[in-house]
């Protein structure tokens, strides 16, 4: 590896990915229904991250990839999808002080692992602030990739790539970041919270009129970065501080809806949270039979008190703190009596704390 890294040199055995497609959907019909997920050689997976670790990590703290990754909370240190929340919470209600709505626009980029030029990556990384042997390496890591699928246990022949970022590689998914953190709004009023490839632009009610022309600016961004920008798959969302004003025009090719799954959280055009908790209560209940399951089998309390807390509590905490001061107090008692039930049946130690401290523990943690 040290030899690998003075020569800035990726063998060639290291550049040949295994591809196991994992299915997206329940019934995939056709290749694009399933995610390219790459197994390559362990040596080369250590030696990507340890490089991302020590070198990438610490140059997105420096000029000018700390402004470039400023509004980008995946696979970078300190970065979660509750970060995420949180910025685009606090930028969405710190715009309603001042307009009557605000305008929540979810974009969708068709397979945007799969498309990004090495090229491309490559002029990228050399904003990086790192020494010129890594990135040297990078670039000889890019240089001659090839891959080979495996399904329903047929192998099939070599094939030369020079796009993707490799999906289960360790460079990959910060390498993709990268490609993207140019992409910056129009307006500076306007702003982009993404993660990965889930990217959100949020505009005041009063800059509406830029909407159209932020819009254009990204697809022609995608269109650069050899990505597309899926307006059937986008849409807008209107969260507003009253019901008591005029609807504006819909935004061409947009769907405009009054709920949205954000990173996995239910919001609502109030921003409210009462849909998100019925909905994890709901699938938290599914949880439970598991449990009975498991417990018939002769799983031991203990045990099974470890298995109900990195299962059903954590799909309850998820994100917790970004969306928990939008609840009720009848959304914080619903959680609550549910709790209660889970403790009753005894998947839960009877002295366990209240959904309440554990979210404000999870304040503690991120904070």
């Amino acid at each position: 590896m040290n030899q690998s890294l003075a020569a800035s040199h990726v063998p060639l055995q290291w550049k040949t990915a295994i591809i196991h497609p994992i299915a997206k959907i329940d019934q995939p019909k056709t290749p694009a229904d399933y995610r390219p997920i790459s197994i390559l050689p362990v040596l080369s997976r250590l030696m990507e991250r340890e490089l991302v670790q020590v070198y990438m990590y610490a140059s997105f703290t420096q000029p000018p990839m700390d402004n470039l990754l400023a509004d980008q909370y995946a696979f970078r240190p300190t970065g979660s999808t509750t970060s995420a929340l949180i910025s685009i919470f606090h930028h969405t209600t710190s715009l309603l002080a001042s307009n009557p709505y605000v305008a929540l626009i979810s974009l969708d980029f068709t397979r945007a692992f799969d498309t990004v030029r090495h090229s491309t990556l490559a002029t990228k990384l050399s904003n990086l602030d790192i020494p010129d042997e890594v990135y040297n390496w990078f670039i000889s890591y890019l240089r001659d990739r090839r891959h080979v699928t495996c399904f329903a246990g047929r192998l099939s022949g070599i094939a030369d790539i020079n796009v993707s970022v490799v999906q289960g590689s360790g460079f990959g998914p910060t390498a993709f970041i990268v490609n993207a953190s140019d992409l910056q709004t129009l307006d500076q009023s306007n702003k982009l919270a993404k993660y990965a490839d889930d990217t959100y632009l949020i505009v005041g009610a009063s800059r509406r009129s830029t909407i159209a022309a932020e819009l254009n600016h990204i697809s022609t961004w995608a269109a650069r970065n050899n990505l597309r920008l899926n307006a059937n798959k986008s849409r807008e969302m209107l969260i507003r501080r009253s019901s008591s004003f005029e609807l504006p025009q819909t935004i061409a090719g947009v769907e405009r809806v009054t709920s949205m799954k954000i990173l996995g959280v239910i919001v609502n055009d109030n921003l409210r949270a009462t849909d998100h908790v019925a909905e994890l209560i709901s699938s938290c209940s599914r949880g439970l039979y598991a449990l009975r399951v498991l417990r018939s089998h002769g799983l031991s309390n203990v045990s099974l008190h470890g298995v109900t807390k990195a299962t059903v509590v954590a799909r309850l905490l998820y994100a917790a703190p970004a969306w928990w001061g939008f609840t009720t107090a009848e959304d914080r008692n619903k959680l609550e009596q549910f709790l209660n039930r889970t403790r009753r049946m005894g998947y839960l130690p009877g002295d366990s704390p209240a959904v309440s401290e554990m979210v404000r523990e999870a304040e503690d943690k991120l904070l």
